[in-house]
């Protein structure tokens, strides 16, 4: 028996739905059944997530300023509200549930905001550390470009069980004022929050790298971040 994953499907231009492959294959070499979730399933979230063990937020474009009370700042890149809409949702039914969730670079954004947090709309103009990392590498996607530190007593570090690890980065956008029930995981060294847990619920997780492009090429800590996934889905597939 293997828990059903629904992953959130990335948005084009076009509003077509679609998933990187790296999505589903960490998944199944998690030993998980991934499900693409597209748009316009809004009304219909609870019936969809009854159909699933877990849920991953994946990456991708801008979240909308509107829903965190702002304007757009002049380096906002590309939104999509019906995305938002859809996400917001699946959230919403997913903590309902009590539903394992893993949020993934977007993913992390959005759950931020759907909890009450901001996001600085780009890193660059927005945050004033004097040591800014490249948080948009140019290296391939399986490429750990800088490090994070992981603080103690929280999900993540009884995951990884190491206090800093490399990880890749893809991302101009980050969580500002932080949620109120969420609690930061991981820093990188320029003050970004690279990864935030909600200890109220049993697994309840988001990073702002790109985990499965690391886990499918050979990754440990990426590794083990989709094994306690799946492994937390299965669990709640079974008390389901």
């Amino acid at each position: 028996m293997k828990p059903i994953i629904g992953i959130t499907a990335f948005v084009e231009d076009d509003l077509s739905s679609r998933l990187n492959a790296a999505y589903s294959k960490s998944i199944i070499d998690a030993g998980g059944i991934p499900l693409i979730i597209p748009l316009g399933v809004e009304e219909d979230a609870t019936q969809i997530l009854s159909l699933t063990d877990g849920l991953l937020l994946s990456g991708g474009y801008d979240v909308h300023p509107f829903l965190y009370g702002a304007e757009p700042a002049p380096k906002l890149g590309k939104i999509h509200p019906a995305r938002d809409t859809v996400e917001l949702a699946l959230i919403e039914a997913a903590f309902t549930r009590k539903m394992p969730i893993l949020g993934i670079c977007r993913g992390i954004q959005i759950l931020n905001v759907a909890l009450g947090g901001t996001l600085f709309q780009d890193i660059d103009s927005d945050h004033f550390s004097t040591k800014l990392l490249k948080h948009v590498q140019q290296s391939a996607r399986a490429v750990a470009t800088h490090y994070v530190q992981i603080m103690e007593e929280n999900l993540l570090a009884t995951i990884l069980q190491q206090e800093k690890i490399a990880v890749n980065s893809f991302h101009h956008q980050a969580v500002n004022v932080l949620a109120e029930k969420l609690k930061v995981a991981a820093k990188s060294s320029d003050g970004i929050i690279e990864a935030v847990v909600h200890e109220e619920l049993p697994f309840c997780l988001a990073v702002q790298w790109h985990p499965e492009e690391l886990a499918i090429a050979g990754d440990e800590p990426a590794q083990k971040l989709f094994s306690a996934f799946v492994e937390a889905s299965l669990k709640f597939k079974k008390e389901a």
